[in-house]
């Protein structure tokens, strides 16, 4: 395998730097640059040597970001390994196929090398109870505002094809080197240096109005409407068969963090995910968070989780995983929205009735009953909605609540079970919740039991966390209260959605099948 481990060992290790807790993005840019070196040193080889070269970076990429997994009360050390390979396994058909995307194209490649990373993510980030959209290359851009505003065009997948396409030209730096000493010594033209040359043009023809154009963006004023929002961060959590003392106790630092938040007269008031002690249909729950609702003058949006949630059922459990409640100023129940995107293994049993699972893998006996509406709640005029957790991962998920006419987007999530120390909260799951921002121009309220709260801008800005006086944003309580603007723009991401991640897939699987059949041509020919 000669160079080709090391160099993939530190294409790895440059792209987890780029990542929280690092965050050095800029990196990215060229990071993938030794893996693409190293997979064209073995293109003589078979696909059984690319692909591991291909699955080696993957499973230390993924195995350094997702390290705070094992330290994860339901996540054993066998369970996190096997995450762990299925995470990598695109990136073994990356390193197979990466041969076919560079073969004989002279500079298309700078095109087609990226439509594959991106068809790749696209199916990792979509398959079934599989998905794992976590970590896609364009999010270590989450800080780069220029950069990212595109989004509202192609999606993160956008930003993850310019980062690749940039990798594979500074890939073919020797091949620009290379062809100029030749051309000094011939005195002729093209050959790989001509082709070079070429793909670092293509290159700078796609940046420049890539950053072009979010300067432009983020050079445009906000909208004039605005509402205010208060976070409640309480740094307490619930668990199941609380007793009704301790129910009382919970549900009295959520009212004192809520007076707190309301001398400042919010509008809306949003408590996080799992916030409630004990199911909403119990009666001490449901006149203490209506109280609450009436002292603060404030609408109230609380978190309840379902029933016995968090350990295994022993028949059918019929209520829903996980449920948002918006209480009027009047204490009236105004609507409900319950989780559609069920979080695999923790609250639905893929194959349900196909396949037994084992208990090392989840201690579900029953699936939780997803919800079936895209609920966008009211406050004064405006609409908003609130996917829970799992559900902010995905983009064309997220988009469908703008679509329907949301005018900003509240997020709610309970990520205690990562620990202390561990970059998941801190950045990984924000990062997404920045480009769930960008890609539909609306502003984002994020609440969490115990951190990272934060409003996002429409541009993608991080504008505020719940800090305390230290600066700590994580495990501490806190509120946080800010006016949002509120945006009626529809993006071409909101409206069409993956359309550019579509097209990458459409020119990849073009370019594998052009390669079989010239393949199987030029062999019948030989035989």
């Amino acid at each position: 395998m000669g160079v080709a481990v090391p160099l993939s060992v530190a294409s790895s290790l440059l792209i987890v730097a780029s990542f929280p807790p690092f965050d050095l993005g800029f990196l990215a840019w060229f990071a993938l640059s030794p893996l693409f070196c190293a997979l064209r040193t073995l293109r003589e080889r078979g696909p059984l040597a690319r692909g591991g070269v291909g699955f080696l970076f993957g499973f230390l990429n993924v195995l350094t970001v997702y390290y705070y997994g094992t330290r994860m009360a339901e996540v054993q050390h066998v369970k996190c390994l096997l995450i762990v390979f299925i995470a990598a396994l695109p990136y073994l058909a990356f390193g197979v196929l990466y041969r076919t995307a560079c073969r004989e194209r002279g500079a298309w490649d700078v095109l087609l090398v990226p439509a594959l990373w991106v068809a790749l993510e696209y199916a990792r980030s979509n398959a079934f109870f599989l998905a794992w959209p976590w970590t896609l290359l364009g999010h270590s851009q989450h800080r780069c505002l220029p950069v990212i505003q595109v989004a509202d065009l192609t999606g993160v997948y956008g930003i993850s094809f310019l980062l690749v396409s940039a990798n594979q030209a500074l890939s073919r730096l020797p091949d620009l080197l290379r062809g100029r000493r030749d051309r000094v010594l011939s005195g002729g033209r093209g050959g790989p240096g001509y082709a070079a040359a070429i793909r670092f043009l293509a290159v700078a023809v796609a940046v420049v109005p890539v950053f072009s154009y979010g300067w432009h963006r983020l050079g445009a004023p906000e909208g004039g409407r605005r509402l205010r929002v208060a976070l409640v961060q309480p740094n307490i959590l619930t668990r199941n068969e609380m007793s009704l003392a301790e129910q009382g106790e919970h549900l009295r630092k959520y009212a004192a963090l809520t007076r707190e938040a309301a001398r400042e007269k919010p509008d809306l008031v949003v408590w996080p995910a799992s916030s409630l002690p004990a199911p909403i249909t119990f009666l001490n729950v449901r006149i203490a968070i209506r109280q609450v609702a009436v002292e603060s003058g404030a609408y109230l949006l609380v978190g309840g989780a379902g029933l016995e949630k968090d350990r295994p059922t022993q028949e059918r459990n019929t209520v829903h995983a996980n449920s948002e409640f918006l209480l009027s100023p009047t204490g009236r129940f105004e609507a409900s929205y319950h989780k559609i995107l069920l979080l695999p293994f923790n609250e639905y049993l893929p194959l349900e009735g196909t396949i037994r699972w084992p208990s090392w893998v989840t201690g579900l006996k029953w699936s939780f009953v997803p919800g079936k509406q895209f609920t966008l709640f009211q406050v004064r005029g405006t609409r908003f909605g609130a996917p829970i957790c799992w559900e902010n991962f995905f983009p064309d998920f997220f988009r469908r609540f703008v679509a329907a006419g949301a005018d900003f987007m509240v997020t709610v999530t309970n990520e205690s079970s990562f620990g202390e120390g561990s970059p998941a909260p801190y950045r990984q799951t924000l990062a997404m919740n920045v480009f769930r921002a960008v890609e539909n121009r609306v502003a984002i309220a994020r609440a969490a039991p115990t951190g990272i709260s934060a409003f996002i801008s429409p541009a993608g800005e991080v504008v505020g966390e719940v800090r305390d006086a230290r600066g700590n944003a994580l495990f501490v309580p806190g509120v946080l209260v800010r006016d949002i603007p509120l945006s009626g723009e529809k993006t071409f991401y909101t409206l069409h959605g993956d359309v550019f991640a579509y097209g990458a897939i459409a020119a990849a699987v073009l370019a594998v099948l052009a390669t079989w059949i010239f393949d199987h041509s030029a062999s019948k020919t030989k035989g």
